[in-house]
């Protein structure tokens, strides 16, 4: 069907839902050009995003990586991302969430990009490698851009460069026939379990020892969070025992990453801190 539509279009289809990282990773592989794009299911892109990521992969050859601004596609005067945050209390956070539109119109280092709508030069995967299909999904790249920044290479916000996203419009908990623009679909039993994992992933994997107090107080409002108002405590829960279990793998990760980074901890520290 997408094949007739769009004869230019090369199509992968794997056999089985395996995740966001296993998909995006597949049709990186299967590219052969110095530079990627990324865009969800749930992501419709303005006409000049293709070319404003182009131009600046020209202009700014010193970034490996590049955030879009991505706006509320069901309010347009909303911002959905200006980039991607992590913080010193173990909270991913999308860069200007809620507030107008028309802020951040200046391009920016920050931490990281969504990978709903980001561009990627293809020696920074050569450099640190894919996406980690530990990360069923959600917050692989977060850790993606951790890892890069880690490694030396930089991302650059790209205000030009416009996404109208449908938060969690593929959710696969969604209850059928919900709205996309409805409140709920921030919080879903899988969401939040997926969310919470990977959240206790990147803490074992990158945060510093130091942050220690920091991480205590994220996670206890989160806990409070879930406990008193958000409903899914049975699913928080769940995502710090799978977390937990999964635990092996990312001090592993995490001694790996401490031979070859570039970044020292304190510049690290930094980066929690201010991007």
């Amino acid at each position: 069907m997408l094949e007739s539509e769009f004869p230019d279009c090369r199509v992968i289809r794997l056999s089985r839902n395996e995740g966001f990282s296993r998909a995006v990773n597949s049709g990186i592989q299967a590219a052969e050009t110095p530079y990627i794009a990324l865009l969800n299911n749930d992501a419709v892109a303005d006409p000049c995003w293709i070319e404003s990521g182009l131009r600046a992969f020209d202009q700014f050859p010193e970034y490996d990586f590049f955030a879009s601004r991505m706006i509320n596609y069901f309010d347009r005067n909303c911002l959905d991302s200006a980039g991607d945050r992590y913080m010193r209390t173990g909270l991913p956070l999308k860069r200007g969430f809620g507030e107008p539109a028309n802020r951040y119109m200046e391009r920016q280092p920050v931490l990281g990009a969504s990978a709903g709508a980001a561009f990627y030069r293809r020696k920074l995967f050569e450099k640190i490698g894919l996406f980690d299909e530990d990360f069923y999904m959600y917050l692989e790249d977060v850790d993606l851009s951790l890892r890069a920044q880690l490694a030396g290479s930089r991302c650059l916000y790209l205000p030009e460069a416009v996404v109208y996203h449908m938060e969690a419009a593929s959710d696969p908990s969604r209850p059928p026939g919900e709205a996309l623009d409805s409140p709920s679909r921030y919080f879903t039993p899988e969401r939040v379990y997926w969310i919470t994992r990977n959240r206790w992933l990147l803490m074992v994997t990158y945060q510093p020892v130091g942050h220690l107090p920091w991480l205590v107080f994220g996670w206890g409002k989160s806990l409070l969070f879930h406990l008193l108002k958000g409903g899914f405590t049975k699913a928080f829960l769940g995502g710090i025992f799978a977390g937990i279990r999964a635990s092996g793998r990312a001090f592993e990760k995490r001694k790996e990453l401490a031979m070859t980074r570039k970044l020292s901890r304190r510049e690290l520290c930094l980066l929690m801190k201010t991007l």
